[in-house]
């Protein structure tokens, strides 16, 4: 399902997923990390898996720019021996930000202390442990670079990551409306069992809407009709 035609842009996400804060001894002494509980919380809410991603979010300090923390990844990834998949954004959880750098399956949970030590060596300041904390809901922006196999016009596969698809939309909908029409996707289609973010690129000079989808083995016709529905439903709703 592979395409020849690869689009490389920068864009973000935006999301909403469980986390929990990391126990101490798996973290650098006094700083806190939130733990995705269930990534892909609309897909694994549903579907049991013993292959779910694994999502940790460093909390900085203080927001730094997209720059700088790009800067100090590079920096942070020749001094390891093993990838670092890291995106930077923020997290909103009670009306409270925090600026965070989001890391996709690191291998072993034994690295994310040696990752936060060469961070903080590099200057950033990590946010002390959160006290009494619960396991919330967050509403998480990411700040993304992608690289996407168009195989439609509209239609997109992530080309490095697996089970991700996008599709165009014409406008930019707000978080609660795209919640209310994810719900009545999945309540008026077969394929209910998928995960929704919503998504955004710059190709050329314009800023383009998407819909991120999240399905295990996503094929192209699941997500042609994920698509379909959600068009039928943004028109309606105009």
């Amino acid at each position: 399902m592979k395409s020849n035609n690869i689009i490389e842009c920068f864009g973000g996400i935006t999301k909403e997923e469980p986390l929990s804060c990391l126990e101490s001894e798996l973290t650098l002494q006094g700083t806190c990390v939130f733990e995705a509980t269930m990534p892909y919380f609309g897909y694994y809410n549903e579907v049991k898996s013993d292959t779910q991603p694994h999502m940790v979010y460093f909390v900085l300090e203080e927001r730094h720019t997209l720059e700088h923390l790009a800067r100090v990844t590079s920096k942070v990834q020749k001094k390891v021996n093993f990838p670092i998949d890291a995106m930077a954004g923020s997290i909103n959880i009670n009306n409270q930000t925090f600026y965070i750098i989001q890391f996709l399956n690191l291998r072993k949970f034994s690295h994310i202390e040696i990752i936060q030590q060469y961070y903080v060596d590099e200057g950033l300041s990590l946010k002390g442990k959160l006290q009494n904390f619960k396991p919330e809901m967050g509403l998480i922006k990411l700040n993304c670079f992608f690289k996407l196999d168009e195989i439609d016009a509209g239609l997109y596969l992530d080309h490095e990551l697996e089970n991700i698809g996008y599709f165009e939309i014409d406008s930019n909908i707000e978080w609660e409306q795209f919640k209310k029409i994810t719900k009545e996707v999945k309540r008026t289609t077969e394929l209910f069992f998928f995960d929704a973010s919503r998504a955004y690129v710059y190709k050329g000079k314009q800023i383009i809407d998407m819909v991120q989808i999240y399905q295990e083995n996503l094929t192209r016709q699941a997500l042609e009709t994920i698509k379909e529905r959600y068009f039928k439903l943004i028109n309606f709703s105009k």
